[in-house]
């Protein structure tokens, strides 16, 4: 199963969300099953990770790594079983970008997920519930 989460710029609410999902697919014993990644919904170029992202997936013991954004391709599409976004723009963005015949965009919540740069403290708890709900949601398919 591989999954890519894509927000705007893939410098914040993206790759929170891989780093999230990566830890909670390791710590249940998954990571040889589930493979995840970001992306951006808009051009970028190879922007770094949020320094604030960084402090707040720091400050909850989530681990990452380096991180530079990227934009979303149509074969990131074909390569990918779910295309998750944290916002209603966003779909519609991957879905110009991508088109979507096989039906695998959809959002991590029923609701747009914000970026709230006051210590990001309700994008990471909107992001660890959306993850959380979906991992068991794949999990009892795999």
């Amino acid at each position: 199963m591989k999954i890519l989460f894509v927000c705007s710029g893939n410098t914040g609410r993206s790759p929170m969300a891989k780093f999230i999902m990566q830890k909670f697919v390791a710590d249940a014993g998954l990571s040889d099953k589930i493979s995840v990644d970001s992306a951006a919904s808009k051009p970028v170029n190879g922007e770094l990770l949020h320094q604030g992202i960084a402090a707040k997936l720091g400050y909850e013991k989530i681990p990452f790594k380096p991180h530079f954004a990227r934009t979303i391709t149509p074969e990131d599409y074909a390569a990918n079983d779910m295309i998750i976004c944290m916002d209603s723009g966003n779909v519609e963005q991957v879905k110009a970008i991508c088109g979507d015949a096989d039906g695998k965009i959809s959002m991590l919540l029923d609701k747009d997920i914000p970026w709230d740069k006051n210590g990001f403290a309700t994008t990471y708890a909107d992001i660890t519930r959306g993850c959380k709900s979906l991992l068991e949601k794949i999990s009892s398919r795999l």
